[in-house]
Order: structure tokens, then C-alpha cells, then sequence
């Protein structure tokens, strides 16, 4: 059985998430879908952010936040060095901490940075252009069908198929690394605390 991926774009890099808010407003907190979705911004130089909940886990994307902070410790420890032996002692030191740890942090090792749902996003990055923004939500088709009749038509593009088989997979799998998504919150607490 497949699921309903829904991509509603928008231009502009913050126009979604000011849908979404409104849609969230009309429908009400406890539709599914509101709990199910997540904000896509393509910026203009081609860098992805994504927040929210996909295929059940919760996702924070921001390919702008890619620092390593091992590579930030390395290079101010050997920027402050440099800084202070060639720039004249502790005088220099603490420009050679500063600019050190700028370069250590952009350039530290890949590994060093948190996993990310690369196949996720790099649907993502092909599917929103440059500059504009969307709501996206892989669910059962009635979610979709609720999350679509929300949607202002006006200003949005609505593009909607059926994933299943191996792209289902792939999809859920690349984002396996990140945390479970809670449901929302419960009038009761978490059923689960009462059974510790």
C-alpha cells in the first residue's frame, strides 16, 4: 500500500510557512495533517531548509547551519598559535582565534556534521525552485484530501502522486537517522508515562 506525497509551493522563501500558519488557523490544531507536515524553503543560492515531521519522524534541515565544531576548536587552537608567534604575541592571538575558528568550522571534516535525509532533500531541491518555499506531507490519501481543501489555490501550486515500492522506501529510510515525531500534544499526558 502507498502513500500520497503533496508538495504545495509558493514563491517566495517564507510564503509556506505563512500558509501553513493560516491553514492551521481555518481547520484547527487537531486536524492529522498539521501534525504531519513539513516547511521546505529553496534559497537563491541553492541551499535547502526543512523542518518539520515526514514519514513520521521530525526533521531540521538547514544546509545554511553546516559548521563542524571539532574543525572550529582545531582552527582557533591553531589560528590563536599562528597569531600569537607571527603577529606578535598576544596581540595577535586573538584575531588568529577568530578567523581560526571561522575557517576550522567551514572547513571540518563531513563526517563531523549531523546526518541529514540527503534523498529527501535532494527530491525537495528539484521540486521547489530557487527562491520559493513549500508545505510538504507524505500521508494516507484522506490527510492529503484535507490538507489540500485548506490550501488558498490561488497562490499555490499543488503537485500530488502516489509513492509506493521503492521510492517509499527510500524515502522513509533517509530519514530513519532522525528522531520520531511526537503526535502533538495530549489532553490526557503521555499515555506511555504511566506505564514506567
Amino acid at each position: 500500500m502507498g502513500l500520497d506525497l503533496a508538495l504545495v509551493r509558493f514563491s517566495g522563501q517564507t510564503a509556506a510557512s505563512a500558509a501553513f500558519g493560516t491553514m492551521r488557523d481555518r481547520v484547527g490544531p487537531d486536524a492529522p495533517w498539521t501534525h504531519e507536515v513539513a516547511l521546505v524553503e529553496h534559497h537563491h543560492n541553492g541551499r535547502i531548509a526543512l523542518r518539520g515531521t515526514f514519514a513520521g519522524h521530525y526533521v531540521d534541515v538547514d544546509e545554511e547551519d553546516h559548521v563542524s565544531q571539532p574543525g572550529a576548536a582545531a582552527g582557533a587552537l591553531t589560528g590563536g598559535l599562528i597569531g600569537l608567534v607571527f603577529l606578535g604575541g598576544p596581540v595577535g592571538m586573538a584575531p588568529g582565534i577568530v578567523v581560526g575558528a571561522a575557517v576550522g568550522a567551514e572547513r571540518g571534516k563531513a563526517t563531523e556534521v549531523e546526518a541529514e535525509p540527503e534523498a529527501l532533500v535532494e527530491e525537495l531541491r528539484a521540486a521547489v525552485p530557487k527562491g520559493s518555499s513549500a508545505i510538504v506531507l507524505l500521508a494516507e490519501s484522506s490527510h492529503v484530501d484535507a490538507m489540500l481543501a485548506a490550501v488558498d489555490g490561488g497562490r499555490a501550486e499543488v503537485v500530488r502522486r502516489t509513492i509506493d515500492g521503492d521510492e517509499l522506501e527510500a524515502l522513509v529510510a533517509s530519514v530513519g537517522e532522525t528522531p520520531a515525531a511526537s503526535s502533538g500534544p495530549q489532553r490526557d499526558g503521555d499515555p506511555a508515562a504511566g506505564a514506567r
